[in-house]
C-alpha cells in the first residue's frame, strides 16, 4: 500500500510541459494568490474588528473566506515558486502534504458554497412556515464541510487514490486513475466526483431556484428584501465561482475520459492547464468581491463606516438599532 513518504517525485505521467508557460503560471497564481489573500485577511480583519458574527449568515460567509484564504496560503508561496523555479522545490513528502491539503480546501470552497445556498432555501422556507433556523443548524452545516473535505483528502495519502504530479510537472495533485488500476483507485474516485462534484452543483442550482421563488413570493417587508438581495448576491457568487471552474472541470475530463476509455494519458494543452490552475485560484477573490457590492452589512464594515452602520456595534446595540430601522 502506498503511504505518505512512498511517492517517487520522479515519476511523472504527464509530458513535456513548456518552461516559459510555467513562469507565466507562476507569475499569475502570486499576483492572484497576494491579492486573494489580502481579499480575505482584510474580510477576517474585519469580523474580529466588527460583530457581524451576531448574524447567522456571517458565519457560512467566513467558512467560505476560510477555505479560499487556505487555498491561497497554498498557491503563491508553494505552487507559485515552484512553477517559477519550473519544478517542484520543496521535497516529495511536502508535495504529497500540499496535494492533500490543496484537495482539502478544494472539497470545502465546494461544499461550503452548497451550504451558503442551501441556508438560503432554508430561511425562505422556514418563514413560510414561521419557524426560525437556529445557530445549531449553522454549526452543524460547517462540521459537515469540514468531514467531507478531510474524507475526500486523507485517502489518497494512505493507497485509496493517488497524489502525483499535475500536467504543468509542478506541483502533486489527484491522479485520475484507469480501468486497470484496481478497486481501491476507482473506488475513491467515483465517488469523489459524484458526491463533491456532481450533487453540489445540482443542488446549488435546485435549492437557489427554490429559495428565489419563496422569497418573491413571501418576502414583503424591508428587512426581507435585503434578504433577496443577499440571495441574488449569493447567486451571483455561485455563477461566477463555478464558471472559473469549468477550465478545472475540462482538464480533468481530459485528463480522466481517455484513461478510462481507452487506457492512455493524453498530451494536455498547456493553455489548458495554465488557465484551470489560474481560474480556480481567482475564484478565491470572489465570495470577498461579491459580499462587498452585494450586503450592505459587510460593505459597510469592510468599507469602515462604524459611525453610520450597526454592523460594527456592540452586538446589544446592533439588535436594537437593527429593530429600531425595521
Amino acid at each position: 500500500m502506498q503511504t505518505l513518504f512512498d511517492y517517487n517525485e520522479d515519476e511523472c505521467p504527464w509530458y513535456y510541459f513548456d518552461s516559459s508557460y510555467k513562469t507565466l503560471l507562476g507569475a499569475c497564481l502570486i499576483v492572484f494568490g497576494v491579492f486573494g489573500v489580502l481579499l480575505n485577511a482584510w474580510l477576517y480583519a474585519t469580523f474580529i474588528h466588527s460583530h457581524l458574527v451576531i448574524f447567522k449568515s456571517h458565519v457560512l460567509v467566513l467558512n467560505l473566506c476560510t477555505a479560499s484564504l487556505g487555498r491561497n496560503l497554498l498557491g503563491f508561496p508553494f505552487a507559485g515558486s515552484s512553477a517559477i523555479a519550473k519544478r517542484w522545490l520543496f521535497g516529495p513528502a511536502c508535495c504529497q502534504l500540499f496535494a492533500f491539503m490543496n484537495q482539502f480546501f478544494g472539497v470545502f470552497q465546494m461544499i461550503a458554497l452548497f451550504a451558503i445556498v442551501l441556508e438560503r432555501y432554508l430561511l425562505a422556507r422556514y418563514y413560510r412556515r414561521e419557524r426560525n433556523v437556529y445557530f445549531r443548524y449553522y454549526w452543524t452545516l460547517i462540521g459537515v464541510c469540514w468531514m467531507i473535505a478531510v474524507v475526500f483528502a486523507a485517502p489518497p495519502l494512505f493507497g485509496y487514490g493517488m497524489y502525483s504530479c499535475d500536467s504543468t510537472g509542478t506541483v502533486c495533485a489527484l491522479l485520475w486513475p484507469s480501468l486497470n488500476s484496481g478497486a481501491r483507485q476507482l473506488g475513491f474516485s467515483v465517488p469523489y466526483v459524484i458526491v463533491c462534484g456532481i450533487l453540489p452543483i445540482v443542488g446549488i442550482f435546485f435549492f437557489m431556484g427554490k429559495a428565489i421563488r419563496l422569497e418573491r413570493i413571501y418576502y414583503r417587508s424591508e428587512q426581507q428584501r435585503e434578504e433577496r438581495r443577499l440571495t441574488k448576491c449569493i447567486h451571483v457568487l455561485c455563477i461566477i465561482t463555478l464558471a472559473l471552474w469549468i477550465p478545472a472541470a475540462v482538464l480533468a475530463g481530459w485528463q480522466w475520459l481517455p484513461v478510462l476509455l481507452y487506457g492512455y494519458r493524453p498530451h494536455v494543452p498547456q493553455v489548458l492547464a495554465l488557465f484551470a490552475s489560474i481560474a480556480a485560484e481567482a475564484a478565491t477573490s470572489v465570495p470577498v468581491l461579491c459580499y462587498l457590492t452585494g450586503d450592505e452589512r459587510i460593505r459597510a464594515a469592510l468599507l469602515g463606516r462604524m459611525r453610520k452602520h450597526y454592523a460594527l456595534l456592540h452586538p446589544e446595540r446592533a439588535k436594537r438599532y437593527r429593530r429600531s430601522i425595521y
